[in-house]
């Protein structure tokens, strides 16, 4: 993987028909905020048990946080395998320092041999507790062909079985050092890759910690981890120079969020390598309640085919995405980006008219244009049409959710409940059985139901 590639577990939208992969913005969080999460007055019992002591007899269910200072007082810091060592940035423009940044490590994490580094806050460490188990992990990822967790079964098992064989191999791509390529047929929807974070770092890291400090920090939690781990990740590419572990880790970074919605940089040893392409055929999601990302296909990939995701939103111009991989210190190449002149122009002026749909029906959706439904089943059919040109079938999902509301407004429910179902369906595919990413959808079904309910009451009024 090249650049800082701050990926987001699922899709957001960052201008109209715009589906936004990348990224993340780095925002300070007081500690003040984040302490209610964790007040030491709502906890079950004033102290904290080791996580790895009662694995078999319950997780504990608000652990507080855990610092420096503490650990030194108390003389325990479990679930961390080592002491946290913590540092305290001192704040431009301010009288005293920020909050805490300390590194903590836990091991064995999602396998025997697997470890896990986290450099972050104490309040945001404690809340991870409960995801630190294995237990958590659903036996549907637990159980995948390509996760830690079913190493040990996968070398009791006959080899060549096609039910247990990984998707892909890691081989050498030309002009991309290392990625993943598809050792044999991968199916739409298909699970691909089921990976655990070996590094986690807070994103303010990088803005209100000192370079010296910072990279002490990072060091620190790299020799954390256990020899093999830390060899797979001194093994990713590296682009931008400097000092070797934060290199790596802005080069291969995947970005999730811990707590409320806080984010952290993530290494994960084998999907830190999905290279780019502008069109890619996969996409991957975040659960911070088992800590696990998981890579699914956009479409089918032949075997010998790249495995890929798009580092910048889906649905930009050439010279958009030009401008914004400059980021990442590469120049794309892929079949799009370098498609003749007036291949890309003719693509370009596709996605233009993508956008331009998008807002059309938003403007009816919200009555600031009148919309007959003669349009509007006008501009979802060109919107489909253009969407599947340019295989920018995720965008559907935004679409899908324009096209009903607009419906709604004018008053074709049944119409826009089609449009509402086709969009649940896709909302299910990509955001999977995280509650937290259906919440548009359930705002979506909501307004229909409203919808509906009030023209009932209308036709049993007359």
């Amino acid at each position: 993987m090249h650049g800082l590639s701050s990926t987001m577990a699922f899709f957001r939208l960052s201008s109209p028909a715009i589906f936004w992969v990348p990224f993340l913005a780095i925002i300070f969080y007081p500690y003040q905020i984040l302490g209610h999460v964790l007040d030491p007055s709502t906890c079950s019992s004033p102290n904290h048990h080791s996580l790895i002591a009662e694995r078999h007899h319950g997780l504990p269910t608000c652990p507080l946080p855990i610092d420096e200072e503490s650990a030194i007082d108390t003389g325990s810091w479990a679930p961390w395998k080592r002491r946290p060592y913590c540092v305290e940035p001192f704040m431009q423009d301010a009288d005293v320092g920020g909050p805490q940044f300390c590194v903590y490590a836990f091991e064995p994490f999602r396998g025997a041999q697997g470890g896990l580094s986290i450099v972050t806050m104490p309040v945001l460490a404690a809340t991870l507790v409960n995801s630190l188990d294995d237990s958590v992990v659903p036996p549907k990822l637990r159980d995948h062909p390509s996760s830690s967790l079913a190493a040990a079964e996968k070398e009791e098992e006959e080899e060549g079985e096609e039910g247990n064989r990984t998707a892909f191999a890691i081989r050498d791509v030309p002009g991309k050092g290392k990625g993943l390529v598809a050792q044999r047929e991968i199916r739409k929807w298909e699970l691909v890759l089921v990976d655990y974070p070996a590094m986690l770092a807070h994103m303010d890291l990088f803005d209100v910690v000192g370079a010296e400090t910072r990279q002490d920090l990072l060091e620190r939690a790299l020799k954390q981890l256990p020899e093999r781990q830390r060899g797979e990740l001194l093994s990713l590419a590296r682009t931008h120079g400097g000092e070797p572990i934060e290199d790596i880790l802005r080069t291969n970074i995947f970005g999730v969020e811990l707590g409320i919605e806080i984010p952290h940089l993530g290494l994960f040893p084998i999907a830190s390598r999905i290279n780019h392409d502008c069109r890619p055929n996969v996409f991957w999601r975040w659960s911070v309640r088992t800590l696990t990302v998981e890579v699914i296909a956009m479409r089918d990939i032949e075997t010998g085919e790249e495995i890929t995701q798009s580092y910048v939103p889906l649905g930009l111009s050439y010279e958009d995405r030009k401008e914004d991989l400059k980021n990442w210190g590469f120049s794309c190449a892929c079949s799009l980006c370098t498609a003749s002149r007036s291949e890309r122009s003719a693509s370009d002026k596709r996605r233009a008219r993508l956008q331009h749909i998008y807002h059309e029906l938003n403007e009816g959706a919200t009555g600031k244009a009148e919309l007959t439904a003669d349009t509007i089943y006008g501009l979802a059919d060109e919107m489909e049409s253009l969407v599947r040109e340019e295989k920018l079938e995720a965008q559907l999902l935004v679409h899908y959710g324009a096209v009903a509301r607009a419906y709604m407004r004018a008053g074709k429910l049944e119409a826009a409940r089609k449009y509402v179902e086709l969009c649940e369906d896709l909302w299910v595919r990509y955001a999977g059985e995280e509650e937290d990413y259906l919440a548009g959808m359930h705002q979506l079904r909501h307004e229909l139901s409203e919808r509906e309910k009030k023209a009932a009451a209308r036709e049993n009024y007359v």
